[in-house]
């Protein structure tokens, strides 16, 4: 059987606002909702120029695209409120939200730019389908913050979106499966930002009649403090085998701005205005300073109701963390640095790098390695000791020692070797006092400088001018010798 649309529309000022700047339109076809801002009554010129453009759409209900057609009549909105602009300068800044549904009678289709809602109930569950265009919102797509946080945040009704008359407007279009027996809803955030999802879906699914559930989802937005004016179409998706056509005998209608109504303000006695929403809006002050300025509220962050320390706190936590993890890393690289350098005269390991910031130095000393004074060393490498020696870790610093060693001992090897070369005279023949012996191939002694038994005249033996020492006397390429110069041990070195 073929579907069609029962609906009904409602809009109140709220307890805050001195005039409605909300504009809605229900019809057999259409059903929208158009949120003014800019104050100065400019705000109510928009949301009534965009209503009166998308009401064009009704004229052709059934043909071509739905999504085409509402994206058409959003831009024509647009442009409208460019032109209306243009002809008093002083409604700058004026624009509007729009959400809007298109049934074609086969289809249903959304239009969607702002912070005004769609939402279906279906078997008791409600789903929202439409997607703010509100800056909380962007913060909850990218995971930064949570919806429950959005709802508190104090720029919550900050706007990305809207139809302002500048330059081409990108709407969300997309098509809305229904079903006999859904239920649609479309309203301004006046009821949205106060009524939580839950509770709309409750009353939406408790109340039968679409006028006993419209009326209670107003009084609930009062109830909650409305500090913004609210504006609602509620529909029913019902089977008919006649639906109705689009002629002059349609029903259908107009609330809000686009319908003239805009009272002062009435006295509600058992609608009394919230203190704390007061609060809430105007940053503490019980009276705005002016009016007319009230609008501009909305488009402001607004201070959190509550709990206001938690986000400096939480900040400050994160640097706190931020800043010791940072340390940390730091820390934990420059203690696995080492490097070859020289400690009161010694070559040393240090671990860390050889740098300051400020009074603190980023190395310690972590081993002096025996004996081995940066003055024995060859020039070359007593200047790259001075400079420092980078090592990948400990164990190459070891081995960066071991090699300064290795040309530490042969520098004082070859000075001995040069010694030898140009020994001291000789010993007095034997006999005399000083002189030493040794053996010959007999067995016998003879002075030290004496040619042995058998060996030409004119030559010396091997030994003959070698310095005496307690310990053996062996060449520095094969077995271990001491030097007693500069403190250098070498009985290691190979």
């Amino acid at each position: 059987m073929p579907l069609m649309l029962r609906y009904v529309a409602r809009s109140d000022v709220g307890l805050i606002r001195e005039g409605n700047e909300d504009s809605g339109y229900a019809g057999p076809h259409l059903l929208a909702v158009a949120d003014g801002m800019g104050g100065h009554a400019a705000g109510e010129v928009a949301s009534q120029a965009a209503i009166e453009e998308l009401i064009e759409v009704e004229d052709m209900p059934g043909h071509g695209d739905p999504r085409e057609a509402l994206s058409s009549a959003i831009q024509a909105a647009n442009n409208r409120i460019r032109q209306l602009i243009a002809d008093d300068p002083s409604r700058e800044g004026m624009g509007t939200t729009v959400t809007a549904l298109l049934w074609t009678g086969t289809a249903l289709c959304m239009g969607h730019i702002g912070d005004s809602r769609a939402y279906l109930l279906r078997d008791g569950g409600i789903v929202q389908l439409s997607h703010d265009h509100t800056f909380v919102q962007s913060l909850v797509d990218e995971g930064r913050i949570t919806l429950e946080e959005a709802g508190v945040h104090p720029a919550r009704s900050l706007i990305l979106k809207a139809l302002q008359g500048q330059g081409p407007v990108e709407p969300d279009l997309e098509l809305v499966e229904i079903m006999p027996g859904d239920r649609l809803l479309v309203c301004s955030d006046g009821l949205s930002g106060v009524v939580s999802d839950d509770t709309l879906a409750e009353t939406l699914a408790s109340v039968d009649q679409l006028d006993g559930a419209a009326d209670e989802l107003i009084r609930l937005a009062l109830s909650g403090g409305a500090p913004d004016n609210v504006t609602l179409i509620l529909a029913d998706v019902i089977e008919t085998d006649a639906p109705p056509s689009v002629d002059d005998t349609a029903e259908s209608f107009l609330v809000g701005a686009a319908a003239g109504d805009h009272p002062p303000q009435r006295e509600r006695p058992h609608r009394r205005r919230p203190a704390a929403a007061l609060r809430v809006l105007l940053g503490g002050e019980e009276k705005p300073s002016d009016p007319e300025d009230l609008e501009a509220l909305r488009y402001a962050p607004r201070p959190p109701r509550r709990y206001r320390w938690v986000r400096p706190v939480v900040l400050l936590i994160v640097v706190v963390l931020a800043a010791w993890g940072g340390l940390t890393l730091a820390n934990d690289w420059v203690r696995s640095q080492y490097y070859v350098g020289q400690n009161s005269g010694e070559v040393a390991i240090f671990q860390g790098v050889s740098q300051e910031v400020g009074f603190i130095s980023l190395s310690r000393l972590h081993e002096i390695p025996g004996d081995l004074p940066v003055s024995a060393l060859p020039t070359i490498y007593q200047d790259q000791v001075e400079a420092t020696i980078t090592a990948e870790n400990v164990e190459d610093a070891e081995e960066i020692v071991e090699t300064l060693r290795r040309q530490a001992c042969r520098a004082a090897g070859a000075d001995e070797d040069e010694d030898e070369a140009d020994p001291e005279p000789t010993s007095p023949p034997t006999g005399t006092p000083g002189s030493t012996r040794t053996p010959d191939a007999t067995g016998t002694s003879s002075p030290t400088g004496q040619p042995r038994r058998g060996q030409p005249a004119g030559t010396s033996s091997p030994t003959a001018n070698a310095p005496t020492s307690d310990s053996q006397d062996t060449d520095s390429d094969d077995e271990g010798w001491v030097s007693a110069d500069d403190g250098l041990d070498c009985t290691e070195v190979r």
